[in-house]
């Protein structure tokens, strides 16, 4: 039989950009968790580039004495992730990962909602994404734009479907942000400081990562609650070496295991700042070479106690 042509799904039919609206603080409130309120109104991601839909729906296969063929499958538990790779227009989105526990809305307190859609052979079909907190993210920049990738866990991660199934009378964003992605010039001159000496640097990133506490019980499929229950923050960035009076700053805090403070500015305007507190460098290099033009850099890895929130 030969299959019939049909019109393929490209990105030029995504309809709605993703887009999320805080579930409130679910951990104050637990029942409100995986529930997206009534009537809402989404907040587009950002320059979206990518989305990676990853459900695990488990089974078991059912084998019997007497047949050598798999007689059943059962399905035992769902387990979904997504990840999201974006260009940023404001740290909106990125607060939920990095800012401290505890802080209520907009923290890792409050569990989001997605929402985005799509045209298959013509027709717009809605999935939506309840439940999620980020896992893990990393921002970075290298004289360019700043791109994000966040990877988050979810309570569920509907089928696509023609209905929208949201309650109410959802406003959804139709259109792309107006906003130009934020670049590396936007947080001015000179960003990152190291022990408060700013240096020349030609990349940054930046990496979070949560730990979740998952409440998976008997009787139910889908997980029925989780929240973070620690984070991990680091940070690589390449200098540019010979800073006056600052020559061998960072080898010398590398050997001597030496705590120093930590700042990156994201943008000028509004002000927001990725600042970091008793940092240790973790690893540290540089490469002297006879055929390279490049000027000497210093590749550095931190790890930060904590940071401020945005």
């Amino acid at each position: 039989m030969v299959v019939s042509a049909h019109n393929v799904t490209t990105k030029r039919d995504v309809v709605k950009e993703l887009q999320y609206v805080g579930e409130g603080n679910t951990v104050g409130t637990p029942s409100s968790f995986g529930t997206t309120p009534s009537s809402s109104s989404f907040t587009l991601v950002g320059n979206n580039s990518e989305i990676n839909i990853q459900p695990d729906v488990q089974h078991m296969d059912v084998s019997v004495l007497g047949s050598e063929d798999v007689v059943d499958a059962v399905k035992t538990q769902s387990l979904y992730a997504f990840t999201i790779r974006y260009n940023p227009i404001d740290i909106a989105l990125w607060k939920y990962l990095w800012n401290a526990s505890g802080g209520g809305t907009a923290s890792p307190d409050e569990s989001l909602s997605f929402t985005y859609s799509y045209n298959l052979d013509g027709t717009e079909y809605y999935q939506h994404i309840r439940g999620a907190r980020p896992t893990s993210g990393t921002m970075s920049v290298s004289r360019g734009v700043w791109e994000t990738t966040m990877t988050f866990v979810a309570k569920d991660i509907t089928i696509p479907n023609t209905s929208d199934g949201n309650a109410g009378t959802p406003t959804y964003q139709t259109t792309e942000t107006s906003s130009s992605p934020i670049v590396h010039s936007d947080g001015g001159g000179s960003p990152f400081s190291w022990n408060s000496v700013n240096y020349g640097e030609r990349s940054f990133s930046t990496t979070v990562t949560r730990n979740m506490a998952v409440m998976a019980v008997n009787g139910e499929t889908d997980i029925t609650y989780c929240k973070a229950t620690d984070r991990s923050i680091t940070a690589t960035v390449e200098v540019f070496a010979g800073r006056s009076s600052n020559e061998t700053a960072m080898y010398t805090d590398y050997e001597g295991k030496t705590a120093r403070s930590a700042s990156y500015k994201f943008t000028s305007s509004p002000s927001k700042t990725f600042t970091y507190s008793n940092c240790i460098i973790t690893d540290y290099s540089y490469t002297h070479a006879a055929g390279s033009t490049d000027a000497l850099i210093e590749s550095i890895s931190f790890r930060a106690e904590s940071c401020t929130d945005l």
